[in-house]
């Protein structure tokens, strides 16, 4: 890239307000776009409505918030990896597949850990419920 491309580009965001419009649209552009994110984000709430009634913990709602944000995190970088494989290429290629299951894998793995979390946290507290 040379200067003179350099003068094409967009300057920098000189306000803080700017670049967190800029994120938030980013957000918006993921939930709009990809159906995981939406599954995603309804779980977590449903999870945090289910929790409100079972008197947890600090540290329970700590953990629960964590990995759920976790998931949410992995999520959108999955997301960010998909559209930037799609933008270098347009063809069918092996290492852009790798690329993409290796993203994907990355939510399933953060996702079973969210689940995983859940079931330790909120089990026992459903159990004593029903018993």
């Amino acid at each position: 890239m040379d200067s003179q491309d350099k003068n094409d580009l967009p300057s920098k965001n000189r306000k803080y307000r700017d670049s967190f419009r800029y994120a938030l649209k980013g957000v918006k552009t993921a939930f709009q776009e990809e159906r995981n994110m939406r599954t995603h984000v309804l779980a977590g709430l449903f999870i945090f409505i289910l929790s409100l009634f079972l008197n947890l913990t600090r540290d329970e709602w700590l953990w629960l918030i964590l990995v759920s944000y976790l998931v949410f995190v992995m999520e959108l970088i999955n997301t960010v990896i998909e559209n930037l494989v799609d933008l270098v290429t347009d063809r069918y290629h092996p290492i852009a597949e790798k690329v993409k299951d290796m993203a994907a894998a990355v939510v399933l793995v953060t996702a079973g850990l969210a689940a995983l979390t859940g079931v330790i946290i909120l089990l026992p507290k459903i159990l004593k419920i029903l018993m």
